[in-house]
């Protein structure tokens, strides 16, 4: 017997892994059904990490054992910081030009600047001027994004500036999308200001901070092999075949591969073993006291039932497609550029354009979308409407094929993410000796994912060791 089995092995269950062994627990790894189901990130641009405990998590693996001695991955402190570039934006004529700075997702703290005349034309300048003299009637009572902008700037700064990089974030419209989620203290900051343009420029430090994205030094893939090399020194045990049936007993759990899992089984049997084909013998299964279960962030069938009544939220379909190199203006030949497209079916896209390596590419980024299909046809569909998305954005395409993901789309309200959390936390009190991880449970959120799983561990090794009931 072991003491934890662990059902998945991306980040957020390598971390949680992690937390268990160092305490002298014993730990054997199953990984995922499919490499896809890891979800992992697979480029340098990094994740948000608002609260630093992705920070946190990066720190601690790259530190030796013993706290001395060079870092896990050559590299001090283990992760890099990338704030975010100001984005090149489309004016009504189609020119890209510089968003005004600075700015909270677009924004303008200087409505009459001369970056905000060009691109918004002096009209819809003029009028998001206005909101400097308007009395603040409603202070702190405008909790949709959309609407406090519109209300207090005007439709062209919500279109032109905040639109494309709202929509690009949340994958819905900024009247959708609370206050609170996209930028905390917004509101507080023009209770005190007056004025939302005074808002930005008084929040403009905190918003670079939430959306400074954070990567490990040497890559992701350096950072899962720091990991794993470093579950190794604890002992912990991987298997190379997915879990299979796993089966609830009075002492705890038993965990079968084999034929099991090479049929795509993955079913729990709260009462007890029951008689499957194919199911290995005995001493072939893994039994433990606890379990760590992972949730399968491809949406790929079968997915763990435990943990299906938690992934009912809206997904996105994203890409990266090989591009030409955009016409942007010689005074920022690197831009980044971002503009919303509008495809086929009429819904709502963004394309940003931005360099890579020794070309170009567009990173495309869906709407958000209840019953958001994940089989390998839907996702032949989705290389195609990320392709047409591109093209819509104006890119000349170069031959080959799209990356493509789709993944949980965050939280957009207060009321949404609050309701998942307490679903979350439900699950696991009823469950003790559960610990359910993945950023498919936090809206695709990586660093969220890896701080409750790190955390739940700790409440389970307190448990398994003794130190609390």
């Amino acid at each position: 017997m072991v003491d934890v089995v662990v059902l998945g092995d991306s980040l957020p269950e390598l971390a949680s892994a992690l937390e268990l062994a160092e305490v002298g627990l014993s730990v054997r790894i199953y990984p995922h059904m499919r490499e896809d189901d890891r979800a992992d990130p697979r480029d340098a641009d990094g994740v948000r990490d608002p609260d630093g405990s992705l920070r946190s998590f990066l720190a601690h693996v790259a530190t030796p054992i013993g706290g001395a001695g060079a870092p896990e991955n050559g590299s001090s402190p283990g992760f890099t910081e990338l704030p975010p570039p100001p984005p090149l934006l489309q004016n009504a004529q189609g020119e890209w030009l510089p968003q005004p700075q600075p700015a909270v997702f677009g924004i303008p703290a200087v409505p009459l600047s001369s970056a905000s005349l060009a691109l918004l034309g002096g009209g819809a300048a003029f009028r998001a001027a206005l909101d400097r003299i308007r009395p603040v009637l409603t202070i702190g009572k405008t909790h949709e994004f959309g609407e406090l902008v519109r209300n207090r700037m005007g439709g062209g700064v919500l279109e032109r500036l905040v639109e494309p990089l709202t929509r690009e974030a949340y994958g819905v419209p900024a009247a959708d999308v609370d206050v609170a989620i996209i930028a905390p203290g917004l509101n507080e900051a023009l209770t005190r200001m007056g004025s939302l343009s005074g808002a930005a420029l008084d929040y403009a430090e905190r918003n670079v901070a939430r959306e400074t994205r954070v990567a490990p030094s040497a890559g992701w893939g350096e950072l899962r092999t720091a990991l794993l090399r470093r579950l190794g020194l604890y002992a912990v045990e991987f298997v190379e075949s997915p879990a299979g049936i796993v089966t609830a007993t009075e002492t705890g759990w038993t965990v079968a591969t084999g034929a099991a899992a090479a049929s795509g089984s993955l079913h729990p049997e709260e009462s007890g073993p029951q008689p499957t084909a194919g199911v290995q013998t005995p001493e072939q299964a893994t039994t433990a006291r606890a379990i760590v279960r992972g949730a399968a962030a491809s949406g790929h069938a079968p997915q763990d039932p435990e943990l299906s009544g938690l992934l009912g939220g809206p997904r996105r379909i994203c890409g990266r497609v090989a591009v030409a190199q955009p016409a942007f203006p010689s005074t920022h030949p690197e831009g980044p550029g971002v503009r919303g497209v509008q495809v086929g079916d009429g819904s709502s896209w963004t394309v940003r354009f931005a360099p890579a390596g020794a070309g170009w590419q567009a990173i495309v980024s869906g709407p958000a979308a209840q019953g958001l299909a994940t089989t390998e046809a839907a996702r032949s569909a989705a290389e195609a409407w990320v392709k047409d998305a591109a093209i819509a954005a104006g890119a000349t395409l170069i031959e080959g094929t799209a990356e493509v993901s789709m993944p949980f789309a965050p939280y957009v309200t207060i009321e949404q993410r609050d309701a998942a959390q307490g679903q979350l936390s439900a699950w696991a009190d009823a469950r003790p000796g559960q610990i359910p991880t993945g950023g498919a449970l936090h809206g695709g959120d990586l660093a969220a994912a890896i701080a409750d799983a790190r955390a739940r561990a700790i409440q389970l090794r307190r448990h398994l060791t003794g130190i609390t009931d």
